[in-house]
């Protein structure tokens, strides 16, 4: 399947998810008054006050969080492909180097301090995502493995176990208020998104994303061994580490807003490569498809099983009911394969 018909394909089945998750939820909203409120939005349409509620909700409560959910499901799916590829490892996920606990780490200390406003917990999570990756990146330069996939493994272990105990230790001394909001937080979720929260996301899932996509031949590349690479030009410790950083980028922009959220990274690449094959420029762009469509279907569920009683689920619970299941499924036909 080309790159174009991909593409195509993708945008017609996001926008019928994305109008879906728009027009349902406690108020049910018809699909021609989403258009009409987003006219009305952006000036192109005369302001109407009878419709002024439509207006709100959609604009202001139910498109930023779609958004959010778009941008972080592509942005988890893509991650997930390219660790996938990079490692040559199907249960390669997008926390495997650690940059999960870093977050929950920042995300705990912003917690902790009192400081969790709706930008500054974000802020606290990345710049913990951030140290992870750093810390990993430099004990794989030290090691003089640097772009080692077993390295670069390795040091994610260490930096998420260290970075774990940091976090069981404050857990330990927090207040059971505090304990309960980082809880809460750990689960993932959508909930309460705003416009500054997608923006926070957008540039950084977007640049990271085309990167990756660029570099989709050189990822297939290296998987013929790497004298083989270098024979057709591609260097591959440049490639590993690029990959790797891009793909923590990713991870670390999108836990710090989202929290973490588990599977997506996992189930949706394996899904895509079975539709479009292994050719990772066309798993990336499937993927990052995949992945925003599942986690707004999601999101979707949580909204909808939560209507009769008012109580709002996380969209992480969903992702391990689903996600679980089918990793339990492909652990076993690796097991068998081996």
């Amino acid at each position: 399947m080309k790159l174009g018909r991909i593409a195509l394909a993708g945008l017609l089945a996001l926008a019928g998810a994305t109008l879906l998750a728009i027009a349902l939820g406690t108020v049910y909203i018809p699909p021609l008054a989403i258009v009409k409120s987003v006219l009305r939005a952006s000036g192109l349409m005369a302001q109407s006050e009878t419709d002024q509620t439509n207006q709100i909700l959609v604009m202001l409560i139910r498109l930023p969080r779609v958004f959010a959910a778009i941008f972080a499901g592509a942005g988890l799916a893509i991650a997930g492909t390219a660790m996938q590829g990079l490692f040559r490892n199907p249960l390669a996920e997008p926390g495997i180097l650690g940059v999960s606990a870093g977050a929950s780490l920042g995300a705990l200390v912003s917690i902790a301090f009192g400081a969790f406003s709706f930008l500054t917990l974000p802020l606290f999570a990345f710049i913990g995502a951030l140290a992870a990756v750093v810390i990993i990146l430099v004990l794989s330069t030290l090691s003089g493995g640097s772009g080692q996939t077993t390295i670069l493994i390795l040091a994610g272990m260490a930096v998420s176990a260290f970075f774990s105990a940091l976090t069981s230790l404050i857990l330990v001394l927090a207040s059971e208020y505090q304990v309960s909001s980082y809880i809460f937080w750990t689960l993932g979720g959508l909930s309460n998104r705003r416009w500054e929260h997608v923006a926070l996301m957008a540039v950084p899932v977007l640049l990271a994303g085309m990167i990756l996509l660029f570099k989709g031949k050189d990822l297939d590349i290296l998987l013929l061994g790497d004298d083989e690479a270098r024979s057709l030009g591609v260097a591959p410790q440049t490639t590993r580490l690029l990959t790797v950083t891009m793909a923590s980028v990713l991870t670390a922009t999108i836990v710090s807003v989202t929290g973490p959220i588990g599977f997506v990274g996992l189930i949706v690449p394996h899904i895509m490569r079975l539709i479009v094959g292994p050719s990772h420029r066309r798993l990336l762009l499937a993927s990052a498809f995949g992945g925003a469509i599942f986690l707004l279907l999601c999101d979707l569920v949580t909204r909808l099983v939560a209507m009769p009683r008012g109580i709002e689920l996380s969209v992480g619970v969903v992702t391990a009911l689903v996600g679980a299941p089918y990793f339990m499924f492909l652990l076993i036909r690796s097991l068998r394969a081996h």
